[in-house]
């Protein structure tokens, strides 16, 4: 439709961002649906249908098909546009497009699917809804260490009661890398949410895992951990 987001150009990690959608380099695309997803999405769902899900900072993720196809409303919710008409033409999923004043909405024709195109710190319950859970694969390693306590902030205000969250991030010695994805413990994960939300680790998988075993070896760390959290809002 020609319709751009509205975006804060002036941010350099937007820029970052965009720039690596731009030139394809998303190392951190895969090319399956997330198996952390799959184990833990039953706890995440709590077993109902038809339920809201958002998956913030989500690329073109094929997690929002398979969410979709388990037969509820999925949310996507990334900076790029690339990303958008990306995750839409290789799934072959028929879209139109709409605007709202910090967004440009993607809606699946014939599937329960919105991508919406914009800053996610300008995500509220008036232009998404709420949600009965997030997915929040790899997102919450992907912010400025600033702007955490707002992340955590935004992700409580757009949950319903009880809303949950599956949580998957990074943990390595942050000495060896001051980069994006950043490493975020067990006790980080409650220090944000905490409060809010109580926090139960799931699972710390090690580089027994494949996954977990490239993201080391990849950036050339010691060690890693990939901590898979469940977070149910007090």
């Amino acid at each position: 439709s020609g319709l751009r987001p509205v975006l804060n150009m002036e941010s350099q990690e937007d820029s970052y961002w965009l720039e690596r959608w731009e030139k394809g380099m998303t190392g951190w695309h895969k090319d399956s649906v997330d198996q952390v997803l799959q184990k833990y999405f039953d706890l995440l769902s709590g077993g109902k249908s038809n339920l809201s899900i958002l998956v913030p900072l989500c690329g073109k993720t094929l997690d929002i098909t398979w969410i979709c196809e388990k037969g509820h409303n999925v949310v996507g919710c990334d900076l790029s546009d690339v990303a958008a008409r990306e995750f839409f033409e290789e799934n072959n999923i028929l879209y139109s497009t709409s605007e709202l004043p910090d967004f440009k909405v993607y809606s699946a024709t014939n599937k329960n699917i919105k991508f919406l195109v914009g800053d996610i710190f300008k995500l509220t319950s008036d232009c998404a809804g709420t949600f009965d859970a997030i997915w929040d694969c790899n997102a919450l390693v992907a912010v400025n260490v600033e702007d955490r306590v707002k992340y955590a902030e935004l992700l409580t205000n757009l949950l319903n009661p009880q809303g949950r969250i599956l949580m998957a991030t990074w943990e390595y010695n942050q000495a060896e890398r001051a980069d994006y994805p950043f490493s975020i413990p067990n006790i980080l994960v409650k220090q944000f949410f905490g409060s809010k939300f109580n926090v139960e680790l799931l699972a710390r998988m090690d580089s027994s895992d494949a996954h977990t075993m490239h993201f080391l070896s990849f950036f050339k760390l010691s060690y890693a951990f990939r901590p898979i959290h469940m977070l149910i809002l007090k």
